[in-house]
């Protein structure tokens, strides 16, 4: 009984310590809601990779880099009013390896004159032992 109880333990304890990439994966987007919904475009940005190659397509437009892209939240969202609250809806998260995944999901701004929404795709890659969104192709 006791040799079966450890091996019951280990067994627990191994999958705790591997969190599955899925999981992390959406608790990246948790995180960028979170952050949007308090107003903090620094925090919601660090879902993304933080390089010149990380790549944003919305409107027919491809913007490349992680500072330009808070500049452009910055500018098209100034105050609380603008930015809303910001509900992500994931419809499917699809691992293309243990170091990349396709996120495919809906998103939906809550605002008092409006409540804009749309669907999103991410390209989420393991950089530097860390999930992040290196790719976002988003639209209305």
């Amino acid at each position: 009984m006791f040799k079966k109880g450890i091996s019951v333990l280990l067994l627990c304890m191994a999958f705790n310590v591997n969190a599955v990439p899925t999981d992390d994966i959406a608790n990246i987007l948790a995180e960028q809601q979170a952050a949007w919904n308090r107003g903090d475009l620094d925090a919601y940005m660090q879902g993304y990779w933080n390089d010149e190659k990380m790549r944003f397509v919305s409107n027919g437009k491809f913007s490349y880099g992680w500072e330009k892209t808070l500049a452009a939240y910055k500018k098209h969202y100034p105050d609380k009013a603008t930015l809303g609250t910001l509900t992500f809806t994931i419809k499917d998260i699809k691992m293309l390896s243990n170091y990349a995944a396709v996120v495919v999901g809906r998103w939906s701004l809550e605002r008092s004159k409006d409540n804009p929404n749309g669907v999103f795709t991410l390209l989420v890659e393991k950089i530097d032992d860390r999930w992040v969104i290196t790719h976002d192709h988003t639209s209305d």
